[in-house]
């Protein structure tokens, strides 16, 4: 999207934005909107037709009994009905098409465009809040796309053909049946402000309702084994009872719509009668003419309200779009150049150079001019106490973000000048929190690798220590793995993990605690996996316990943010500093 980011301007002016970028999204279905168009006016040419002749017939069949009238009446009726028939047909097919189009569209560029986002954009936002937008504010864009233009045009051509037709019959009437037109717009334009506030405030809360239900069904352990569910209960209470509150206002307004109209047209029509009996007696309007009016106003008036309650669905769609719309006017933290530079061949050299680091949400900087090399195959590893930057380094070199000041080299080339992509491609992670997808055993290996062979997901499998339990499961590589591979044990999780880093073949492989959540056997197993495919490679590993970093070629010890010591097990065991103390403190 193209839009400017508009989240400070006014009002109005924010909602045309909104609907200009709605708009962008209907433009590429522009003849089936006409076509749409087209069977509109029809339809509306069809209504005004029946009620032009309705004072006519009434007249010719019920005061002058006119027999030939009636077999007339007979005849043409059905044809009339089938098309009028064919044509709704038409207009809802094409409209409920251009709807469900759009909301594809959009909901592709979400998709995509939540993809393309920086991972900074996830720790600002609740996952339950981004799914709340994509599933409940889409469904209301969906139906605000999808009828208010089906209803919503169709009702005002029927208006206009018949405010038309009420001039032709009868002007003076006309006028006077038009003064409730300016009224009903004033009222639904203070009413509709009410009902876009209110929606949009209920869409938060219902964001915030499905925090606390995926919250509570990820910790449902917890939530039991501490006697929390009174607790969550209550929290979910207040969220719910707010929701109800918003609801309320929103459907207070929506309510008040309705009655509001049935007494302003009420009275007009009270108006008219007197009037048009007058202009009766006194010989200046016919019966016949007078039941043509009266059916066109009454016509008129059954679409005007239908406008009335429309509305208040374009008010919700629009709250609901506004939401959509600030994730689509999101821009990803990580900025790529227009020109970078591919990678072709990769030795794995990695420098940084007075890096510092600050998260948005923090105070303190997490790294401080960190300076430190790697060199081509070496295994370097990183310890220090919770918070000392560890994980922070592994997320700068998959540039996750980049450092606010300082440089990152890989190959002596700067991180910022390579193409994002290709870089991750010479790369392979694991980390302490395995992330497997519902899929098969070989979907979750083949992850970074689509196109690898069955061959090499087994060498991957093996060489990962995984092939064994693979082939013991019931469709072995091909046996579905559930909802963050709850089928698996801890360390099976793991080996999957590994073999999923490794079938890339990486020249980077970073292990970002990759045993810590294990127990012994598990990290022995792992442990044993990991040290298997080092060979060749240059290796980060961010570790909390230093057995697993004894024989790493290089130890960089981190606190607060700075380089505090760095050399081998041995060299910083000698050095009797920071290393010496943590390792004695987990021995």
């Amino acid at each position: 999207m193209t839009e400017p980011d508009a989240r400070a301007v006014p009002d109005k002016a924010r909602f045309k934005v909104l609907i200009r970028a709605l708009v962008q999204y209907l433009k590429p279905y522009k003849v089936r909107l006409l076509q749409a168009a087209v069977s509109m006016i029809i339809l509306a040419a069809i209504k005004n037709a029946v009620i032009y002749i309705s004072g006519p017939v009434i007249q010719g069949i019920f005061v002058n009994k006119d027999m030939h009238m009636l077999r007339l009446i007979v005849i043409a009726l059905p044809g009339l009905f089938v098309l009028r028939m064919a044509v709704e047909y038409t207009n809802a097919y094409l409209m409920s098409w251009v709807g469900q189009k759009a909301v594809q569209s959009i909901r592709e560029d979400l998709f995509t465009h939540i993809h393309r986002l920086s991972i900074e954009f996830y720790w600002r936002k609740r996952s339950s809040d981004v799914m709340s937008r994509v599933i409940n504010d889409l469904n209301n864009v969906q139906n605000t796309v999808q009828f208010i233009p089906l209803y919503g045009i169709r009702d005002v051509l029927t208006v206009v053909a018949c405010v038309g037709l009420l001039f032709y019959i009868n002007w003076k009437l006309a006028l006077i049946s038009l003064i409730v037109l300016p009224l009903i717009a004033a009222i639904l334009g203070v009413l509709g402000k009410k009902m876009r506030k209110a929606s949009a405030e209920s869409n938060v809360i219902v964001g915030e309702i499905s925090h606390k239900f995926q919250e509570s069904l990820q910790g449902i352990t917890v939530v039991k084994a501490f006697n929390y569910e009174d607790q969550a209960i209550a929290k979910f209470k207040v969220s719910n009872d707010a929701y109800f509150s918003k609801m309320m206002r929103y459907l207070r307004a929506t309510a008040m719509s309705g009655p509001i109209m049935e007494f302003i047209s009420g009275l007009v029509l009270i108006g008219i009668i007197y009037m048009s009996g007058k202009a009766i007696f006194n010989g200046t309007m016919t019966t016949a003419q007078f039941f043509s009016f009266l059916a066109a106003y009454v016509t008129a008036y059954v679409p005007l309200k239908n406008i009335a309650n429309l509305n208040s669905k374009l008010q919700q769609g629009m709250a609901a779009w506004e939401r959509i719309y600030q994730i689509l006017e999101e821009k990803p933290a990580v900025i790529v150049k227009a020109t970078t530079g591919n990678i072709a061949h990769l030795d794995g050299k990695i420098e940084f150079q007075d890096v510092s680091y600050k998260y948005p949400s923090r105070d303190t900087q997490v790294l401080q001019n960190l300076s430190f090399r790697i060199n081509p195959g070496e295994v370097a590893a990183f310890v220090g106490p919770s918070g000392s930057g560890k994980t922070t380094i592994i997320h700068l070199l998959l540039r996750f973000f980049d450092p606010i000041s300082g440089r990152v080299e890989v190959d002596g080339h700067d991180m910022l000048d390579l193409a994002t992509t290709d870089l991750r491609a010479h790369m392979g992670l694991v980390t302490q929190d395995t992330i497997l997808f519902d899929d098969t055993v070989h979907g979750n290996i083949t992850i970074g690798c689509p196109g690898a062979s069955m061959d090499e997901v087994i060498d991957a499998a093996r060489a990962a220590d995984a092939h064994a339990f693979i082939t013991a499961m019931p469709q072995g590589y091909e046996t579905r793995l559930g909802e963050r591979g709850v089928k698996l044990s801890g360390g099976q999780r793991q080996r999957l993990a590994i073999a999923r880093a490794i079938i890339k073949k990486p020249k980077i492989l970073l292990l970002d605690e990759a045993t810590s959540n294990l127990d012994t056997a598990s990290e022995q197993a792992v442990q044993s996996a990991i040290e298997r495919i080092l060979g060749g490679r240059t290796v980060i590993m961010v570790a909390h316990r230093l057995s697993t970093v004894k024989n790493a070629d290089k130890i960089f010890v981190l606190k607060k943010g700075e380089l505090a010591e760095t050399g081998t097990h041995k060299e910083l065991l000698a050095l009797g500093g920071v290393y010496k103390g943590l390792y004695e403190a987990q021995s």
